[in-house]
């Protein structure tokens, strides 16, 4: 491959595969945390036994390292498990015994954790605690800040930035105003987004990858991609160089946007990074070729659900591959997804497929396999369009033509009023979904296809 994205894979190799050297002290203390930690995750759900052991092997972390860092380690390697991080934090809170009060990065990390468990009234009294005893440091504002972000309290999150840029003992960092970019970028706030990048300029900030990324993912999440793309392209001109997380962004803006040459230029060049904890972004590949009839799509998109669990199930993405099927004539892949869908009550409402259907059908002299089917899907539920009514009567099969036109009249269909939507009921175990137009409706964020009532894949 002769593009300029050719070169990438060896950068990364480099880049992120070195190891990076920490001091001999932080990392005797990373070893010594992850066996109390190990020790803690032993104990199971005894909160008693959980305590225990932190009164017989953590009072070290309170001696050793007055400045908070041996409990910020101890949370941070607990972090993923937010519930028991809170613990370390509640019992560091109560060691009365201790004559050192928490630091401010105690208090940035537990706000920060309270928010990942979406303990907001536990975050702002963390915070509050902070301000009485004069630690409300940047730290502990970018950790409600960001605990606001996570839980989608934006306007929250805006109130707390106001009040900091108020404050004289501390100011705003580059973190800060990471944050606030991602809120506006989430909310499809370009302007508002634009205007704090501009003001962390003016007020002489590093910018770093994550500002950049951020940025990145607001254009994405507003389908804004010349300014996508510019931003990219000012990063690798710049000081800034982009990292693995700004190309993953730029994949699935070129995915999204349906620029199949870069979306594959840029996943050749990245592609051992992706699928690994990267479903939505393969999801969003595998949705571009689908709406492009290009040559070899087929196995290139059975290549990209090879890196999907086989027990994930998503019933937009599966009516998608239907589809493709139908229009591609591979009945045997159609069928076991259609199968698939009638297992998982997914309902099809929406004539078109039906139609792509029936066409692939009677393309491959299937009409026998077509009466099957139009008996499970008229059980089903799922709807029954004209352009059945006139493929069974040009196959001289007058009484199912009449039943399905039947139907068709007994529903209220018409020959110039068919809907248009995909659905399956919320009721009787099955999620309601709805089938976005080709031309994306800027509410829909960054996503091809949605749950009904979710902006998520």
């Amino acid at each position: 491959m002769t593009s300029k994205f050719t070169k990438l894979s060896g950068q990364f190799i480099d880049k992120f595969t070195r190891v990076t050297t920490l001091p001999a002290h932080h990392t005797d203390l990373v070893k010594r945390v992850s066996i109390l930690k190990n020790k803690l995750l032993a104990m199971g759900n005894s909160k008693e036994k959980f305590e225990s052991v932190l009164d017989q092997k953590g009072k070290w972390l309170l001696k050793n390292y007055r400045d908070g860092a041996g409990i910020v380690e101890l949370m941070d390697q607990l972090f993923p498990l937010p519930y028991l991080a809170l613990q370390v934090l509640e019992w560091r809170r109560r060691q009365m015994d201790c004559s050192v009060s928490l630091t401010s990065e105690e208090y940035a990390k537990g706000i920060k954790i309270a928010g990942r468990a979406r303990d907001i009234t536990l975050a702002v009294s963390l915070f509050n605690e902070a301000g009485k005893k004069r630690s409300q440091t940047a730290s502990v504002y970018n950790a409600l800040m960001s605990a606001y972000m996570q839980n989608g309290l934006a306007e929250e999150c805006q109130s707390v930035f106001k009040d900091f840029i108020r404050q004289t003992h501390c100011a705003p960092t580059v973190s800060t105003y990471n944050i606030l970019i991602s809120v506006y970028g989430r909310l499809l706030m370009v302007k508002n987004m634009e205007a704090a990048f501009k003001e962390m300029r003016k007020r002489k900030l590093s910018l770093s990858s994550s500002t950049y990324n951020c940025m990145i993912a607001g254009y994405v999440t507003a389908w804004e991609w010349d300014k996508m793309e510019a931003t990219f392209g000012e990063m690798k001109k710049g000081l800034v160089e982009p990292d693995m997380e700004t190309y993953l962004l730029m994949l699935r803006g070129y995915a999204n946007s349906g620029e199949l040459n870069k979306m594959e230029e840029m996943y050749e060049a990245i592609k051992d990074q992706v699928g690994v904890n990267r479903s939505p972004l393969v999801r969003a590949m595998i949705c571009a070729y689908c709406k492009k009839a290009v040559e070899g799509r087929v196995e290139k998109i059975e290549s990209l659900l090879s890196l999907l669990s086989r027990e994930e199930y998503y019933p937009w993405l599966n009516v998608l591959l239907i589809r493709l099927y139908a229009q591609e004539a591979i009945l045997e892949s159609m069928e076991r997804r259609i199968d698939e869908a009638f297992e998982r009550n997914t309902c099809i409402n929406k004539s078109s497929i039906m139609r792509e259907i029936s066409a692939a059908y009677f393309r491959c002299n299937e009409v026998d396999s077509l009466v099957k089917f139009v008996k499970r899907a008229e059980s089903a539920g799922w709807k029954l369009c004209r352009s059945l009514y006139h493929c069974f009567e040009s196959h001289g099969m007058v009484a199912n033509s009449e039943k399905v036109r039947g139907k068709m009249l007994k529903h209220g269909l018409t020959a110039n009023g068919l809907e248009e939507s995909l659905h399956s009921s919320e009721t009787e175990g099955s999620a309601k979904w709805s089938y976005l137009p080709s031309k994306p409706d800027r509410r829909c964020s960054m996503f091809l296809f949605v749950p009904a009532l979710s902006l998520g894949p």
